[in-house]
């Protein structure tokens, strides 16, 4: 549904630019439409009842109709709670007419939850549980509640009194801005690291304690996102099917696109209602859609309900090509290896993709792997659906209406894709109620969803006592896949020791290694940083590419070689005299050796390092707090100018390695070149260093709070 706007985005730039005798002589080719040549079949809706008869899929599969309207309207993404409950984000508002009438003040947009009662794969108790909604596009499950990203915000909605409808709704982040679908931010998937991330989006968030952690992200994409079980990313652009990070996506040069190396898509119906439909290139001599267009969100698949080969698989929405492509990869030394296009023989057009509809309004835009080891489809169900801003007037917009494709609205399906011999696992989770002990297993299952959840939850408790079964299942999970989340919930609960990280970086399996290669970099600025780089240097040697250049990546981290990009050191207009003056030449000094890795020479912040110093109210505000913070270090997670930072949980302290009058002369630096404020003399460090001289720990952010 996104990338349906990118095709006129191009076209509009390309039409904008041309002379208008060109322009003219371009629209008059379509005097007698294109699209009359071809046998396009009705193009009025498929009752629910009968829509299956109008698919194609591949041998050995089934689909399933797991929810239609009324039950369901316009879906564009869903996610479960750790009970198997669908929650499914309505976009009720897109595109009520082919010009979009009122879209962006139309608050009928809603969440629904959506539960299978008897078990028998179809949805049959539906719950209203927010609406008055303008185009959310976004869900998340998170403690004592959901976020639901509507922008310009995220919204954390809460049920207060057990009945299964939002009571209370409070913004904990900005999300974008309103604005065409596919162009605009969307995502919110937790994943592995136990960070959400967006496709279309720099952002990445993380909620915790009833607050959002905002931090920047590397940009992906632009409708859909989703991880495999290693963490890795994918997302899509509109004439792309994939995009993907390479290595584990926690490496900080890993990047890449995965390799998929066709546009080609194979429907079984005339696609013309495309917004570039009168170009030759488009279409093929049949009509029907002769490169990708319109591509939007993927889903992995990670569970063990597919044939083997299906493991991984990237299965990928076609709305305009009213079809799902399937995609296979295999794992080789370096990572991803070339991804096969799966196609399957058609009687008719000879080769098609993996599902494909007769129907004009079958609009897949969003796939996900589900809690019975499924495929799930989120069928968006409309006639339009190119945006409002993108539609070509004088091609697409008499295409609509003359198929009467712009009624009705307000229809919507999801499917669910069953492989006829081994079925969907009808075991139904209730991870809600599950113990440490249950949850811990659970790290081992072999569908991802199980997985995953089960880390959410563990990290969301937050509990001392899964703290050793977490560090026995580093050691003695029933399969690699429990002990890669083991290590990613002990590092979301801030529990990770140097034996722990050890007994990851000595697994036979590579994964763990590189799990453990990458949590090692929560070690940094500890008392176990040495002997961290030594344990990770050792997997300098190791025969496989992707462990031996990640071990070099991240002992560079760990000694704080690699640095973000910074915008050089601040300019202070007017350098203060005397010894104000002196102190802050000295503290550039200390700065330039001790601070500029983590804080970066413009004080913005290295992300997952450090908060910004630049423009903090915990610079500008009591010189008392920061000689503490300077002296003994602070623990986090900190709040600066309202944004949460998690990352450093601890900043350690200077106090040993630096003199009073060295951290008077770096504090000064900091004060007058973000905050023109006031000098920090060595008396005062020495004060407060003779009060606290028994001081071993951290200073929390409460305590330094109550210090004026």
């Amino acid at each position: 549904m996104k990338h349906l706007l990118s095709t006129s985005l191009i076209f509009s730039c390309l039409l904008s630019s041309v002379p208008a005798a060109d322009k003219k002589k371009v629209e008059t080719t379509v005097d007698t439409p294109k699209w009359r040549q071809w046998e396009l079949g009705s193009s009025a809706p498929v009752p629910a009842d009968k829509v299956l008869s109008a698919f194609r899929i591949a041998p050995g599969f089934k689909l399933e109709l797991f929810a239609a309207e009324p039950m369901v309207v316009d879906p564009v993404c869903m996610a479960w709670d750790g009970n198997g409950r669908a929650w499914v984000v309505e976009m009720r508002g897109y595109m009520p007419d082919v010009s979009g009438t009122g879209e962006t003040s139309l608050k009928v947009g809603k969440v629904i939850v959506l539960e299978d009662t008897n078990n028998d794969g179809r949805a049959d108790k539906k719950t209203d549980y927010l609406d008055g909604l303008i185009m959310p596009r976004a869900i998340a499950m998170v403690q004592g509640g959901v976020l639901v990203a509507e922008p310009p915000n995220i919204w954390f909605c809460q049920d207060t009194d057990g009945n299964l409808k939002c009571d209370k709704k409070t913004k904990v982040a900005s999300f974008a801005r309103q604005g065409p679908v596919e162009h605009t931010d969307n995502g919110l998937v937790p994943c592995l690291d136990n960070w959400m991330y967006n496709a279309k989006s720099n952002k990445r968030f993380m909620f915790r304690d009833g607050k959002m952690i905002t931090s920047t992200a590397r940009f992906r994409g632009q409708w859909g996102i989703c991880q495999d079980d290693y963490g890795r990313l994918y997302t899509t652009s509109n004439s792309r099917y994939l995009n993907s990070d390479w290595d584990m996506y926690h490496n900080p040069t890993g990047f890449a696109n995965a390799a998929v190396r066709t546009s080609d898509i194979n429907s079984i119906r005339p696609n013309p209602g495309i917004n570039r439909g009168y170009k030759p290139e488009m279409l093929r001599k049949d009509g029907r859609l002769a490169r990708i267009t319109a591509i939007s969100g993927p889903g992995v698949y990670r569970a063990d309900r597919y044939p083997e080969e299906y493991a991984g698989a990237a299965f990928i929405p076609e709305p305009a090509a009213n079809a799902l492509t399937s995609h296979l990869f295999k794992e080789t030394d370096k990572g991803l290896g070339t991804a096969e296009h799966k196609l399957f023989l058609d009687e008719n057009f000879q080769k098609r993709e993996f599902l494909c509809s007769t129907d004009e309004r079958f609009r897949p835009v969003n796939v996900y792997s589900g809690p019975d080891g499924c495929i799930y489809v989120v069928d968006l169900y409309r006639g339009i659906l190119q945006h409002k801003v993108y539609v070509t007037g004088f091609y697409l917009k008499p295409y609509i209406l003359e198929r009467k494709l712009e009624v009705p609205v307000g229809m919507g399906r999801i499917y669910r894709i069953v492989h006829k011999a081994k079925g969907r696992d009808k075991n139904q989770p209730r991870l809600l109620s599950a113990s440490n002990t249950e949850l811990v297993k659970t790290l081992s299952h072999p569908n991802g969803w199980w997985r995953d959840t089960a880390q959410r939850l563990l990290v969301q408790r937050n509990d001392p006592k899964s703290v050793p079964l977490l560090k026995k299942a580093v050691v003695a999970a029933d399969n690699h896949l429990g002990r890669i989340h083991a290590l990613w919930a002990l590092e979301g609960i801030n529990a990770l020791d140097l034996a722990t990280i050890e007994t990851g970086l000595e697994d036979e399996h590579n994964k763990v290694q590189m799990t453990a290669l990458v949590v090692s970099g929560r070690l940094r600025a500890t008392i176990d940083q040495d002997k961290t780089i030594v344990a990770v240097q050792a997997l300098g040697k190791s025969k496989l590419e992707q462990v031996s250049k990640l071990s070099e990546q991240m002992v560079k981290r760990l000694k704080g070689e690699i640095m973000a990009k910074s915008g050089g050191a601040p300019k202070i207009k007017k350098m203060p005299k005397g010894d104000h003056g002196e102190s802050v030449k000295r503290g550039i000094e200390v700065y330039n050796t001790l601070c500029i890795t983590c804080h970066l020479a413009d004080g913005k912040g290295a992300d997952n390092l450090a908060p910004p110093l630049a423009n903090s109210d915990w610079v500008t505000g009591s010189p008392e707090r920061l000689i503490r913070i300077a002296l003994h270090g602070v623990q986090g997670p900190i709040e600066v100018n309202g944004s949460r930072y998690r990352h450093p949980e601890v900043m350690p302290g200077l106090g040993l390695a630096l003199k009073d009058q060295q951290i008077a002369d770096v504090l000064t630096y900091i004060r007058t070149a973000w905050g023109g404020k006031s000098q920090v003399e060595e008396k005062d460090v020495k004060r407060v260093r003779t009060t606290h001289k028994d001081r071993v720990l951290p200073w929390n952010v409460k305590e330094l709070l109550e210090i004026k």
